[in-house]
């Protein structure tokens, strides 16, 4: 018979150790039930986490080291677009839940909305759906290029070829 466990009846300022699972890690090392101090619940730690007094992921109140303050989905808004969730919702309610180009209700789209930028200045400028994004990256991301499909949709060459060719 070997030694008990360590850490049974073991208490900190994270977890106070419950129980024994009964449960090993791949290395065949103890699991123990642990009361977390931070959300209440319990959670499964082995004796190196607990050594190392290293918190759960499990735990709806683990924040990384490097945890900004901001939601997932904020903090990359924000870093992509410099803009945060709030604006974001703003501007979806001041775009009255359409494209700004093809005004379809962005709601029903399948796909996510995409937040339409300058590329070389990275200013927002609308939400679109993903047609309308692709279609302006299409055509160069500039008006020439809208320009000249503007003047394609009202002059199409086939007519033109017709004008020339009934001299």
């Amino acid at each position: 018979m070997g030694q008990p466990p360590k850490y049974l009846n073991h208490e900190d300022d994270l977890y106070k150790v419950v129980g024994i699972t009964g449960d090993t890690d791949g290395s065949g090392k103890i699991i123990y039930e642990c009361e977390c101090k931070s959300c209440g619940g319990t959670h499964q730690r082995s004796a190196q986490h607990l050594q190392r007094k290293s918190r759960s992921r499990e735990c709806p109140n683990y924040r990384s080291h490097n945890w900004s303050g901001l939601d997932r989905e904020d903090a990359i808004m924000q870093r992509k677009y410099g803009i945060s969730m709030a604006e974001y919702g703003e501007l979806l309610e001041f775009q009255g839940g359409s494209c700004a180009l093809c005004q379809k209700p962005l709601e029903r789209l399948s796909r996510r909305i995409n937040i339409d930028h300058d590329h070389n200045t990275n200013q927002v400028r609308g939400l679109l759906c993903t047609g309308c994004n692709t279609g302006l990256g299409h055509l160069g991301d500039d008006i020439a290029g809208l320009e000249r499909a503007l003047y394609y949709l009202k002059n199409t060459p086939f007519d033109e070829f017709k004008y020339t060719n009934a001299r």
